[in-house]
This record gives C-alpha cells, structure tokens and sequence, in this order.
C-alpha cells in the first residue's frame, strides 16, 4: 500500500493581482517571497493596468518573481491571466493591499491533501497604515458544513481572497472567469464553489493580514475596499447566488430554490432595501419587501448559530427597516463593528504586526 507521508509536498503558486497599490504591493511580494518553504513557492505578479507607479515598484522584483504586465480589465482578467501562468498544484490569490506571514504556505501544504479543493485560514483585520483593529475574518469558518451550506443558501464561513489556497484542478473547473462579470469580487466564484469540487480544510488561526482602507468612521454601512455603494453589495450578493446555481445546476445537483442567504448577506440585504436607493431598491426582486422577508427566513434558517443571537439579528434588521430613518440609520451603522470576531491573542497580534510593519 502507498505510503501517503512519502508523497512528494505540492508546490504552491501565490499569484499577487496589483491596481494601483504602489503603496502596498511591496509588502505583498515580499510576504509572498519570505515564506519559510520557499522552495515550493512560486511568486508571480499580474498588473492590471496600473496607473500609478506600481510596475517600478514591481519591477525591483524581476529576477525573483514572474511579472505579468497586461492592459486593465479588471480582477477576473488578472485571475486569469495569473492562474495560466501557475504551476504550482496550489494556488493562493493575494491581494497586493493585503499580505501573508512567513508560515502561510508550510500551513497550507501541510493540511492540503488529495480531494482537497480549498484550505482556507484566518486574517488578522489592519487598517490602511497595517495597524492591527484586533479582530480577525472571517467570524464563522466552515469546512465539514461547507457543501450543506453551499447548497442550501449559496454561501458558507470563508474568508477574503487572499485567506484561500485552491487545488489547480478545482480552479480548472471554474476558471477562466468571465471577465466582464467579475471585473471586481472575482474572489467570490472560486470561494463559493469550491465545497461542490472537493473537501474544505479551515485553518483556525491567522495567517495573514487582511487590510481594510476605508476610514472606521465614515458614513459607509458596508466594511471593505470597494466603493461602500450598498448597490454594488447588493450586485455582488446576487451575481454570486447566479454563479452558485449555474455551478451546482451544470453538476446536476440538488439545491434550494431559490437559495437562502448567509446571515452577514442577509444584514446587507436589509440595509440595501432601506438606505440603497431608488436604483437599488427597482433590481430587488419581486420587491425590496419580498427581499426583506426572504433575509429575515434566511436567519431564522442558519443552522449553526445560537437562538439568541439569531433573535437579536432579527430585531436589528426589523428595526432597520421600520425605524425612523435617523435611528434606522444608526441601527445600521452598527452592522460595521460587528464585522470579523475580536482576536483571542490580540496582544501577540499587535505585536506580530508591529515587527512585520517595522521590517516591511
């Protein structure tokens, strides 16, 4: 019988997708470069079109990495561009604002094994200097649970891109992404799909940083790097749930119909059919109510969360859509600080931050 402790280890790509993160994207090659198996890593660089000085900070990289200079087209064509250009049996898409610590990828290879269509890990949360906020993401990671979830909502505990690693034989399924689709939140395709490919294996710690730019105390409902329109969540939400059902309906497999909504879409939902707007409000189907009542059965139907905290979720979102708009408003604003969980080791945290920023 084959010994599988004599397998040879997998070689993981770290494909680094760059738009205008001069600032950034050095610390994202050089995370990429410092790994302690650097042996089975490969670094490659996808520039999409930067207007800013990014490829003459990328360009100080050559002799270590493989640069991909290409027209702008948005993060699908980078995905793209990138995974063709990968050899590894995994492949780990990192943001260029974002970066991974040293044992990110001897974690990965470690817990990768055949069948395994992604391992994915915790982020620590920094602001846009790299300063910890001691909280991490994802707040719930699901792995056993994962295909269930999938199948039943279209959507599962997972972090950020740059908190998953992918077998390339899964991303050859899915991949090449429909560019003009995903020419933002193209990490959610691969994300989502891969429980219906193979097994999900969750690192429960930190192995990586994930960096949210927006100020903590802007006006924005929403908590990431996009515009903060709660109508491009609302698109993102929905074109993810199309890509679910088109995945699962081309393997012929069963799923709900329509599918649920995870409890953090469901917050969104909510808040998109009281502050999105006019536009928003006309591309929720049947109606911003329908949307509504589906958030709220889509909460009272997640499995894996307390009854308590599914009866608070339930009266934050009522009172965000009956409330008078100024408290309503306030209501929603705390969607924002209940965003990731706090971090259990907060003061190793800040300190591991502290000396990666000093040596970045």
């Amino acid at each position: 019988m084959h010994d599988p402790s004599t397998r040879p280890a997998p070689r993981l790509s770290i494909v680094i997708d760059n738009y205008n993160y001069e600032q950034f994207v050095a610390r994202a090659i050089d995370s990429a470069l410092e790994q302690t198996v650097s042996d089975l890593i490969e670094v490659i660089v996808v520039d999409d079109g930067s207007t800013d000085r990014s490829m003459a900070v990328i360009a100080a990289y050559a002799d270590r990495v493989r640069i991909i200079d290409k027209p702008n087209g948005g993060q699908a064509s980078a995905y793209n561009a990138g995974f063709a250009a990968a050899r590894g049996q995994l492949v780990l898409f990192l943001d260029a604002d974002d970066w991974i610590y040293p044992d990110a990828a001897a974690e990965i290879i470690a817990a990768w094994t055949p069948g395994t269509s992604k391992v994915q890990f915790l982020l620590d949360m920094v602001d846009g200097a790299g300063d910890p906020l001691h909280r991490q993401v994802p707040r719930e990671l699901h792995d056993a649970e994962a295909a269930r979830l999938m199948r039943d909502c279209g959507a599962y505990g997972s972090p950020p891109g740059s908190g998953n690693a992918y077998d390339r034989d899964y991303l050859r399924q899915v991949m090449p992404l429909e560019e003009s689709a995903w020419r933002t939140g193209a990490d959610s395709v691969p994300i989502l799909l891969a429980p219906a490919y193979g097994q999900i294996r969750s690192l429960r710690r930190a192995l990586g940083a994930y960096r949210i730019h927006r100020a903590l105390d802007d006006e924005a409902l929403v908590f990431n790097n996009y515009s903060g329109s709660l109508l491009s969540e609302f698109l993102r939400i929905t074109a993810g749930k199309r890509a679910v059902a088109e995945g699962l309906d081309r393997l012929g497999a069963q799923r709900a119909q329509p599918l649920g909504l995870a409890p953090w879409e469901a917050r969104t939902m909510v808040m998109c059919a009281r502050f999105g707007g006019p536009q928003a409000r006309a591309a929720m189907q049947p109606s911003p109510g329908a949307v509504v009542r589906h958030a709220l059965r889509s909460v009272c139907r997640w499995p894996y969360i307390p009854l308590r905290r599914k009866l608070q979720m339930v009266v934050w979102m009522l009172g965000v859509t009956a409330l008078p708009l100024s408290l309503a408003h306030r209501l929603a604003r705390m969607h924002r600080r209940s965003a990731g969980q706090p971090d259990p080791s907060a003061h190793a945290a800040a300190a591991r931050l502290a000396a990666m920023k000093l040596h970045g």
